[in-house]
């Protein structure tokens, strides 16, 4: 009896998520396998590691890539620890260098000092520790020759060679991420014939091309995710989800765009990099990974509304993930709940969302509005028009709250590898107040607010008003959002 009404549960929480996803436009069985799946470590690792460099053009020799003590085993098994469900580990980046021994391609671990099939090693782990796999495989190739043929059938080829090699000699591959199709018209992929090939190897592996969504259906453009709606029309057809790195899905993110005329449901998958200054690929000098307060709310944002989050930790020419790293990937899962495994949670609702703001001094510029700080997107963000200012935000109703998350917007610095930023932090001393019995209390005091703040109150208050005072700068600031929520109960992603 027992056993039966568990049955019935399972069958009725099932049916009616089927319900959910037909009303928001039949989400599919093997999306809901993405969904579930919800946070994945994204692993470069390659040439460009032993070079100081993220982009390189299949010239760099291949002797230059050997690492002394490579360890594909202990990158999974720090996934495992540290929550993740799911590995993309790239196969092949822009230069055309293969982390396997394929036969189409001289450029590729086999040639090079230390011949480990990477690909292989990661696929053992893997299964070892319980994760799924899915590959990361750029369609820009600056060493391969049929790439740049007038003809571009003999590179389709060429990819559907390499393309099987990887989808038969490693196991069951959960996703596949193309990247680099800015380097020829969108037509010239062949993405229709390439899906297929795919799906007759591995019909449950699921498949995206880099900047899916086009602006207005022009061929070569790219909507930014911050920008989409439902109905957008589809750059490249067929695909499972959408994909725009390194950009933020808003969290009102539609879900269904269009392809001749036709509704499909599409999830967004987030690529992030732990570090904080954004490089992809391993430096030599240790490099300061993002805040605790940034990441946890990051994680929240970016796997709400049924989309996916996979963050990027790349081992070094030693070919580890260093310690720094992995201590920060670590102190994440346990405030996540999620080391070792478990449930994913879903953040706390945001109270804030499109309340009014009122600055003590007006904007700086167009289109950075005070609407900016609590609309739905981190994208956007509000500068003041002095160096130092109040932001009052009225939830219209008392509401009790425990929790404010504030996102301060830098200024970037572009650093000489061409990707890296230097981010550039203005608030020097800070404080928020709430309205409490008609007067206002102030219940913190801070220093920098830095790309993330999270205030967590020890006492749930009763209030109407919030206000954030910047009481010091070093230069005029802007803030991307302020979150203002009650996280005394648990929740979980379903």
């Amino acid at each position: 009896m027992i056993k039966w009404l568990k049955q019935k549960l399972v069958l009725t929480i099932f049916v009616c998520a089927s319900c959910l996803a037909s009303s928001a436009q039949q989400i599919s069985k093997l999306q809901m396998t993405q969904v579930k799946r919800g946070y994945g470590m994204f692993i470069h690792f390659g040439l460009n590691t032993f070079n100081q460099i993220e982009w390189s053009d299949g010239k760099l020799p291949l002797s230059s890539y050997n690492p002394d003590r490579l360890d594909p085993d202990s990158w999974v098994k720090i996934a495992k620890e540290a929550g993740f469900k799911y590995v993309i580990l790239v196969t092949k980046h822009h230069e055309g260098f293969a982390l396997w021994d394929s036969k189409y391609t001289d450029y590729d671990v086999a040639g090079t000092p230390v011949k480990t099939d990477v690909v292989a090693e990661v696929a053992k782990a893997c299964k070892k520790y319980g994760l799924e796999l899915g590959l990361y495989y750029s369609l820009w190739d600056r060493y391969e020759k049929t790439h740049d043929l007038k003809d571009p059938k003999p590179y389709v080829d060429f990819m559907k060679n390499q393309l099987t090699e990887l989808l038969t000699n490693y196991g069951q591959v959960c996703e596949l991420w193309f990247d680099g199709a800015w380097a020829k018209n969108d037509e010239d992929w062949n993405i229709p014939e390439v899906y297929k090939h795919i799906k007759s190897l591995q019909p449950n592996c699921l498949v995206t091309v880099n900047h899916t969504i086009s602006i207005d259906g022009k061929p070569g453009t790219t909507r930014a995710p911050v920008d989409q709606q439902k109905g957008d029309k589809i750059r490249f057809w067929p695909v499972d989800f959408r994909s725009k790195d390194p950009n933020l899905a808003r969290w009102d993110d539609p879900k269904v765009f269009d392809h001749q005329g036709k509704e499909v449901y599409l999830m967004f998958e987030h690529t992030l990099c732990l570090s904080n200054r954004w490089n992809w690929f391993q430096k030599r000098g240790n490099v300061p990974p993002r805040e605790l307060d940034e990441l946890e709310e990051l994680f929240y944002w970016t796997t709400a509304n049924d989309n996916i989050m996979i963050l990027n930790v790349p081992p070094d020419e030693h070919g580890q993930i260093k310690t720094l790293e992995k201590n920060r990937i670590f102190e994440l899962a346990d405030r996540l709940g999620i080391r070792g495994g478990g449930k994913l949670p879903a953040g706390p609702t945001n109270l804030s969302f499109k309340m009014s703001a009122i600055p003590t001094n007006t904007s700086a510029g167009k289109g950075q509005e005070i609407t900016n700080i609590n609309d739905y997107s981190l994208e956007t963000y509000w500068t003041a028009g002095d160096s130092t200012t109040s932001v009052e935000i009225d939830l219209l109703e008392t509401k009790a709250i425990n929790r404010v998350s504030i996102f301060e917007q830098p200024n970037d610095i572009n650093l000489p590898d061409g990707f890296s930023t230097l981010k550039k932090f203005h608030v020097k001393q800070f404080s928020v107040e709430l309205l409490l019995n008609g007067k206002w209390e102030t219940v913190f005091m801070g220093d920098q607010i830095g790309a993330c703040k999270i205030i967590r109150l020890p006492n749930v208050f009763n209030t109407r008003k919030v206000r954030l005072n910047i009481l010091r700068s070093d230069a005029i600031p802007s803030i991307q959002h302020i979150g203002i929520s009650n996280d005394t109960q648990k929740k979980y992603r379903k």
